[in-house]
């Protein structure tokens, strides 16, 4: 293992190549025309709108075309087609082209420091055995498969839901790990923090369930649960006395992988003293309990006798926390006065007036208490100055200021970075709007300000922090539903888009019977980001753990080609056993050659199978554009002659993702097609994926 120094925040983004860019903005224009279509649709047909609760998943149906739209719809495709570019070279961009260079050089997975910036190579056997040591240490095997089981009681809820056809299976991401570089013995001995990004998306849905119960829970019971610093910050200046009390501190070791089931079921039973529980909430909030971390696609299973787990990726391992914490104050209020005591997730801070026997004797009984949870707990108690979340509270002087980790020098965004400039603009302000709500007056502020602005300067800003406390009053603003368009920003497109953009939407709109419902008021451009660095080291970890014969699967099978006459009567040149590519078919007649863009998921010797097919039975002349154009020139007796190629290879719909790459690359190629005789059509821009139906709960309703 060896340290990877990265000497800027990996927040920053690079410069994207043109092929990258375009295929966000395809991404992006494609939802927005999807809504626009949508919100039309309802617009003419009021009653055609179904009323009914989604949990935040969106319909797999693609929008109808509409008529009103099309010249629009075209303009539109028309203005993403000739986005424009240019050089960009500074400073920052040179030095990360450089460090992404030899990211994809390297061999090693590049894994992150626990708790700092830190970043490690490790080699893809030695980083597999720690990830495997890490797993086995606390799950075992899913012999029985029960994932399965699990999926299809997933598919029975969302069937009630009515929202089968929505959602996907369990995730089924691989586990990972991040080095706690932070221990005393490092690097002699080497502990790994194990992260499951694994889940069940049934867990969306209990969020919500749950956030609705710990509101009304919380507001039943008023105690202090926070959410943020400044409900600590709060807090703390309405205590009274300060000078007379000690801090009692606390921190629940591994909360959420440590409520077992009978605390869950005891907090149930509590809270339902302040709300009711209807069966549908309970059967979806249980369900989510069962989980899984994955390994070489291998399902794992917690080593206790039932699946039952809180993991912090969890849609609602938060909100349950919450639940439970809420459990867990009730309790301790026996014992601490309840505005004197309060909970974040997993951290607690109360305030006591206690002589040090006294204060020793509600040690013992707080310990006492969590282990009747089952809970591990650690205490610091009788002390006037503490650090919690991050600021630093004093009760002799009754001050709060900024807490930073000692060695943990703050690093920002710098002002070369990809991101849209609005951004950049805001940073400064953010930062100072940070630090003065956790300063209590101007001196703690300067006081505390000096690391943050030289980390400010280094970033390349040079604006001043400034304290500043003042409320602003809110403005009233109408209530108004804005449709967005939200185009990737970088630096190197030359193209005014959002200028354009709004410009199309006076052009086509202006003066139709839309008009009052597509103006500038209610259809907006605000740009969205490119993947940062961090996604780039992620992207790369990916590739090479699945070029790893223990881990994933190669894109190409054991065979390149199993044609019977070998390379020389293989349409593609010995490649035909290829999986998940974006090919092109050059169709050539009378010295006209006519081009046609389109994909394969599985081989592409199966889809060409399906080609021929198509060629040769008239009754499936209409199954493809490239068919239809074959059947009209042998309508004319006219020959014709057929070139294969792939263009492109791109992984096909992934839960993980949630994207079809193969789907979008397709799309981007098409409309960034320049040949003169394309025969794709733009509608196909907006074809609906159909490599995602495998992976809906729809596919496991029995």
């Amino acid at each position: 293992m060896q340290p990877f120094n990265i000497n800027y925040s990996t927040k920053n983004i690079p410069i994207p190549g043109k092929l990258q860019y375009m295929k966000k903005l395809v991404q992006q224009g494609e939802h927005f025309i999807s809504r626009l279509r949508w919100k039309t649709l309802f617009i003419q047909n009021p009653t055609s709108k179904q009323q009914k609760e989604t949990y935040g998943f969106k319909t797999t149906n693609s929008p109808p075309q509409i008529k009103e739209l099309k010249n629009f719809e075209e303009d539109f495709f028309s203005l993403l087609k000739n986005v424009q570019f240019r050089p960009v070279n500074n400073t920052l961009q040179s030095e990360m082209k450089k460090d992404i260079a030899k990211i994809q050089e390297s061999e090693d997975i590049i894994v992150s420091a626990d708790k700092s910036r830190q970043k490690y190579r490790i080699p893809p056997q030695e980083y597999n055995k720690m990830v495997h040591d890490n797993i086995t240490s606390q799950y075992r095997k899913d012999a029985d498969n029960s994932i399965l089981t699990t999926n299809s009681a997933a598919a029975a809820i969302a069937k009630k839901l009515d929202i089968e056809d929505r959602v996907d299976k369990f995730t089924e991401s691989e586990a990972f790990i991040t080095v706690k570089d932070h221990k005393i013995n490092f690097p002699t001995k080497l502990q790994c923090r194990l992260i499951n990004p694994a889940k069940s998306n049934i867990g969306r849905v209990s969020k919500e369930m749950l956030s609705n119960i710990v509101i009304h829970v919380q507001s039943a019971t008023g105690s202090n649960q926070w959410r943020n610093t400044s409900n600590v910050i709060n807090w703390f200046d309405e205590l009274e006395a300060k000078p007379f009390l000690t801090f009692f501190k606390f921190d629940i070791v591994s909360f959420y992988p440590s409520i077992t089931k009978k605390l869950f079921s005891d907090t149930i039973q509590w809270a339902s003293q302040f709300y009711t529980f209807s069966e549908e909430e309970l059967e979806v909030i249980q369900h989510a309990r069962e989980s899984y971390i994955f390994s070489n696609g291998q399902p794992w299973i917690k080593k206790a006798e039932e699946n039952f787990d809180v993991t912090m990726g969890a849609f609602d391992g938060a909100e349950l926390c919450e639940l439970v914490g809420l459990y867990v104050l009730s309790k301790l209020e026996n014992h601490i006065n309840q505005k004197h005591i309060g909970l974040y997730r997993d951290d607690g801070l109360a305030v006591v007036n206690l002589p040090g026997p006294q204060v020793e004797n509600l040690r013992k009984k707080i310990f006492k208490l969590f282990q009747t949870f089952g809970l591990s707990v650690t205490i610091e108690a009788n002390i006037k100055s503490t650090e919690f979340l991050d600021v630093f509270l004093e009760l002799e002087t009754g001050i709060y200021r900024p807490f930073m980790k000692a060695n943990n020098v703050p690093v920002y965004v710098h002002a070369q970075s990809n991101h849209p400039q609005t951004i950049k603009n805001q940073l400064p302000k953010m930062i100072s709007k940070r630090l003065s709500n956790l300063s209590s007056s101007s001196e703690v502020f300067n006081s505390a300000a000096p690391p943050y602005q030289n980390a400010l300067k280094q970033s390349g800003y040079a604006e001043q922090l400034q304290y500043s406390k003042e409320d602003q009053p809110q403005k009233r603003k109408r209530s108004r539903k804005i449709l967005w368009f939200n185009p990737p920003y970088s630096q190197s497109v030359k193209t005014n888009l959002g200028a354009k953009f709004l410009f199309l939407i006076d052009k086509h709109f202006g003066k139709s019977n839309l008009k009052k419902y597509f103006n500038r008021k209610t259809v907006k451009v605000s740009y969205s980001c490119m993947p940062n660095m961090e996604a780039v080291i992620s992207g790369h970890n990916r590739k090479v753990l699945c070029s790893s014969p223990e881990v994933g699967i190669p894109s190409i099978t054991k065979k390149d080609c199993n044609c019977r006459g070998g390379v020389p009567s293989c349409p593609l040149q010995g490649k035909c056993l290829t999986q998940s590519v974006i090919y092109k078919a050059d169709v050539t007649v009378d010295n006209k050659t006519s081009s046609y863009i389109g994909l394969a998921s599985n081989t592409f010797k199966e889809r060409y199978t399906n080609h021929i097919s198509s060629f040769n039975n008239e009754k499936h002349r209409e199954s493809t554009t490239l068919s239809k154009y074959i059947w009209e020139n042998k309508d004319q007796g006219k020959n014709f002659q057929i070139r294969w190629s792939i263009i492109s290879s791109q992984p096909a719909y992934s839960p993980n993702s949630g994207t079809c790459h193969l789907c979008l690359m397709e799309k981007t190629l098409i409309l960034t097609s320049n040949h003169p005789n394309p025969l794709n059509k733009k509608s196909e821009l907006m074809g609906k994926c159909r490599h995602r139906r495998k992976f809906l709960l729809s596919a496991f309703v029995t």
